[in-house]
């Protein structure tokens, strides 16, 4: 074989490749369609059935594989000579003709005559050697044989030449034709050595040239739920692929593969009709959820809002099915939170045969766009219909012009679409509006609105009405105006009695929703519901004003579709239910909650929450442990006709982190050498939520602009932090010359999925990067904290690192008394912790002072807190201290008893007790009482009750208050003889009563002291 370099020709392109391999590689591709093409000696048939040998030529001409003769003829009858052989190989396989040599010695074989180029080709590739090696003589004009043919593919495939054959072969041919036989390339039956017709070698070059061609997808087929694609081809392969994301019904999608080195794109559609499932649930503003469904549903079913229950106590105001009968749009009562995760759940909605159910589908409202008008609608000669991108607050006719000027008039406001009543004279006109707010407060540009008025002589109709007993829902031919859709106008008969619903809910300008309580009722049977005094707003009124509606029977059980802790309230737990549920039930006995060790945590009390009918919140008298909580409710009745009753129902939830994470402090360093920014945050966030710069908004210079694209963002202490280096200018504005003001970050959220707490106000505040201040911000108004005996936190204006100073520029003081700071810490957020030597309980008179302190801020400068003559007092009248220590039992050193104060009688026993600091003084001895524990250890030992806890007791305990940090406890027990009772006394866990003036539960105690 030749080891010469040579040209392959790829896809009408020229690739120069070398090399014995890479030849090889390329005749081995072809050699294998090649084998499968002279399978036809075999009387296998492969290629196009439909065309014959004459049109298979014409196909192959056509691609200047066959020439022809010079009369135009194919003369497929003649025989294929070894020189029309090379020229159809170099053809088929992409080889590209070698100009300029002549290495054979054929007589008439020369560079210039047309089969050289191609002989050379094929020689140079290793495919044909000619018939005499040693005198290099190629018989170009010689015919070509099926035994030759073989050797050639033998060669080609490096097929094993057996050493058995049985074949009438030449004698050099015979392992070559049995190699071909046993490979079934060549029938045993075939004559090796006869010539090849052109006709024949048509057939086999035809079929070649098909199998290098690239096969059309002819058509697909998707299985496996929207998956998986299986693409048939014009060759009759299947290719299989498998998605990683599953196709959208009913949507056109870009598939891409690769199948045989050939790159296909091609357009599918996973056709669905029923749907069977939800496919997925959005929210891209604050007052919409969009559910979708992998195909159509029913629309009566996908339209009763009753259907779909959000947690955190939001209700449904409407559902509205889309055109396409596969997506619903839902429409709450009170806005959602940006970036705060819900859940929803799904039942009742059919789909042919089926019914869709799904339980707490988790989804994150994102409004980040601005609110945008859609369309303007005359509704005849007195109104105007605004229709916006997203549902908007109740806007004022201050925001619109018609045709340059003010446009006055009463309006009626419903989410996305706002009407105003005015006098419109017929033609065309121009609407312009402006400064209309969604409901995350982002405002809409100013915009123009061409629309036409035309006058409405058409009177409305009842299109739709459909309902349960309870819930009845009408829907118009056209918008009418909500000012005529009465409650006193709707009824159905109960013989001549109208019955009157209790009240309307409008729910689009063309659909409303009619309630009526359980005393009047709709009835199971079919009957008519009358609307009287509708008109539209050009002042139609209805006159076909009765419908005929069969009410269905709400049989459904109400479900559990949500269990979690308040966000803002770890004492109070929010059970959401599927439907509405009946008030006054005794809602402590039905409901259970254990915490993870098993311990029943006893519930103080339980109501609906305000405003809805399907929230319940269950208050405990302690926050819920963290970890895993088990509940269970039974025997809760929903709010219909039948009182459907909850099946026994048991769930977990977790208490752990629910809560958003919180901003922890920042600094700013902007001056010639850097323009930095440093944020913390509570905790861990999220990476990729961090590093989105879309996910931060500078202002400065009175304006805000969306951070830099060349502003470098990097994340620090393990995803607490992050730092934004800004560029030198932005917007043509040196940062450092500009007045800066904030810089907001909105998006971000922990690893938990929680977005950081409030959102909506999410400004941090630059001010004067150049100096370090308290701030008044700490937690209830307080600049800092004494969060335990020995430590004091202090809240400043920038983001600290370190402290660098001298421990004698801090100073504590007690009233007055100086008392010695052990140690001044920062740890990369906004406070400041100042450790003292000597346990103190209270912040009466407690002040820390700064005086010229030096920090370093995490932004990399050093900047002094407080200045001389004038040192930041913390604890003064300006800036206040909280206090978050809890009062503890004050023993004196070595005690272990507590002393008997007072013996009255043999039976009563007085032990005093006393406490780190004061105690609030208002509240009541026998609530206190509750908070301690008294047990027996001598005669029959048991616990001593409460006074007040039972009547007619012969043992008890009550408690005397003596001073402010004073308590008694007296023992009564005549149980015990001689007077010589032990017990102990200890505060019990989760103690409420015994405080401290500032609201802190006293510490629990050990109860290992006695009373003798």
């Amino acid at each position: 074989m030749s080891d010469k370099s040579y040209q392959i020709k790829e896809n009408n392109q020229v690739m120069i490749q070398g090399g014995e391999k890479k030849v090889m590689k390329k005749i081995l591709s072809v050699a294998l369609s090649t084998a499968m093409a002279f399978s036809m000696f075999a009387s296998v048939a492969f290629g196009d059935d439909a065309l014959n040998t004459q049109q298979k030529y014409d196909v192959l001409k056509e691609a200047k594989i066959f020439s022809g003769y010079p009369d135009g003829s194919a003369g497929l009858e003649k025989e294929m000579t070894r020189a029309e052989f090379a020229k159809v190989l170099v053809g088929i396989m992409g080889l590209e003709p070698i100009q300029g040599k002549a290495s054979f010695k054929d007589k008439n074989y020369k560079a210039s005559k047309w089969p050289a180029p191609y002989v050379e080709a094929v020689y140079s590739a290793g495919l044909m050697q000619g018939k005499n090696t040693t005198k290099m003589i190629f018989d170009f004009n010689g015919k070509i044989t099926v035994q030759e043919m073989a050797k050639v593919l033998v060669v080609a495939q490096k097929l094993e030449i057996p050493t058995e054959t049985n074949n009438n072969a030449s004698d050099w041919a015979k392992g070559y034709v049995q190699a071909a036989i046993n490979a079934g390339l060549v029938d045993a039956k075939a004559n090796p050595k006869a010539n090849a017709t052109r006709a024949q070698l048509v057939e086999v070059a035809y079929d070649i040239y098909l199998s290098q061609q690239k096969p059309k997808v002819v058509s697909y087929k998707v299985s496996d739920n929207g998956r998986t694609v299986e693409f048939t081809l014009a060759n009759n392969e299947v290719v299989k692929v498998n998605l990683e994301t599953a196709l959208v019904p009913n949507k056109d999608t870009e598939v891409k593969f690769t199948h045989n080195n050939y790159n296909y794109t091609e357009t599918v559609k996973w056709v669905v009709t029923d749907a069977s499932k939800v496919q997925g649930v959005a929210a891209s503003n604050l007052k919409e959820v969009v559910v979708t469904f992998d195909g159509e549903v029913d629309k009566t079913t996908a339209q009763i809002k009753d259907n779909y229950k959000l947690s955190g106590g939001v209700d449904v105001e409407s559902a509205v099915l889309n055109d396409a009968r596969n997506a619903v749009t839902l429409t709450v009562k009170t806005k959602l939170n940006n970036q705060q995760k819900y859940s929803l759940t799904v039942s009742g909605i059919k789909a042919g045969t089926k019914v869709i159910s799904a339980s707490n589908i988790e989804f994150t409202p994102v409004d980040v766009a601005l609110p945008e008008v859609v369309s303007v609608t005359g509704l005849g000669t007195k109104a105007v219909k605004i229709v916006f991108s997203e549902p908007v607050q109740q806007t004022y006719t201050a925001s619109f012009l018609l045709d340059g000027k003010g446009f006055y008039g009463s309006s009626q406001y419903n989410g996305r679409e706002l009407i105003i009543k005015s006098d419109l004279p017929v033609g065309e006109h121009t609407l312009t509006v402006e400064g209309v707010t969604d409901f995350n407060n982002f405002k809409s540009l100013k915009s123009e609105h061409k629309f036409t008025v035309v006058e409405d002589k058409t009177a409305p109709t009842i299109a739709e009405a459909v309902g349960t007993l309870e819930k009845l829902t009408l829907t118009f031919s056209e918008d009418v105006d909500s000012d005529t859709v009465l409650k006193e106008n709707i009824y159905h008969l109960r013989g001549a009695t109208k019955i009157k619903p209790d009240s309307v809910v409008r729910i689009a300008a063309n659909k409303y929703e009619v309630y009526f309580s359980a005393a009047n009722a709709l009835p199971t049977y079919a009957t008519n519901i009358y609307v009287e005094g509708v008109k539209d707003y050009s002042g139609n009124q209805i006159t076909e004003t009765s419908k005929q509606i069969t009410a269905t029977v709400d049989t459904e059980r109400p479900q559990v579709v949500d269990a979690r802790v308040n966000q803002t309230n770890s004492k109070q737990l929010l059970i959401t239910f599927s439907k509405g549920i009946a008030p006054s039930q005794s809602w402590t006995s039905l409901i259970t909650v254990k915490d993870k060790d098993g311990k029943v945590r006893p519930v103080s009390s339980a109501n609906l929450k305000s405003g809805t009918n399907n929230v319940l919140e269950v208050n405990f008298f302690s926050a819920l442990p963290e970890g895993t909580n088990t509940l269970e409710v039974k025997g809760i009745r929903d709010n219909t006709v039948l009182g459907n009753v909850l099946l026994d129902y048991t769930t977990t939830f977790t208490v752990g982190d629910t809560g958003a994470p919180k901003f922890a402090g920042a600094s700013f360093k902007i001056d010639n050498e850097a323009r930095r920014a440093v944020i913390y945050f509570s905790e861990a966030m999220d990476v990729a939520s961090l590093t989105n710069p879309a996910h931060y908004t500078i202002t400065f210079d009175g304006k805000a602009t969306a951070l830099p694209s060349n502003a470098v963002i990097s994340v620090i202490e393990n995803g607490k932090g992050v730092v934004i280096d800004l560029p030198v200018q932005i917007n043509g504005r040196d940062v450092t010359s500009a007045l800066w003001t904030a810089i907001r970050v909105q998006g971000v959220k922990d690893l938990a999925g929680n977005f950081l707490e409030d959102f909506t106000t999410g400004d941090i505040l630059v001010g004067d990067y150049n100096k370090l201040n308290a701030s008044a911000t700490y937690g209830d108004g307080h600049t800092g904290a004494l969060v335990s005996t020995k430590k004091v936190e202090v809240k400043v204006s920038q983001a600290v690192e370190s402290f660098v100073g001298q421990i004698a520029d801090v100073k504590a003081y007690v009233g007055g008394n100086e008392v010695t700071v052990a140690n001044v810490t920062a740890n990369n957020t906004n406070i400041v912790t100042v450790e003292l030597v000597d346990p103190i309980y209270t912040t009466a008179g407690l002040t820390i002072v700064f005086n010229e302190a030096d920090f370093r801020t995490v932004a990399q400068s050093t900047i002094k807190l407080g200045q001389a003559g004038a040192p930041v007092t913390v604890g003064s009248t300006t800036y206040t201290l909280a206090d978050k220590v809890a009062p503890e039992v004050k023993l004196a050193k070595d005690q272990t008893t507590f002393k008997v104060e007072t013996n009255v009688t043999a039976a009563t026993y007085t032990a005093t007790v006393d406490f780190t600091e004061a105690l609030k003084g208002n509240i009541n001895e026998d609530l206190l009482a509750q908070d301690f524990v008294v047990t027996r250890l001598t005669g029959a030992t048991s616990s001593i009750p409460v006074k007040s806890d039972t009547a007619n007791q012969k043992a008890y305990f009550e408690i005397v208050k003596v001073d402010a940090d004073t308590l008694q406890v007296v023992i009564t027990d005549p149980t015990v003889e001689n007077g010589e009772g032990l017990y102990t006394i200890g505060i019990r866990e989760n103690a409420r009563y015994v405080q401290d003036v500032a609201g802190n539960a006293v510490k629990a105690f050990d109860a290992i002291r006695t009373v003798k």
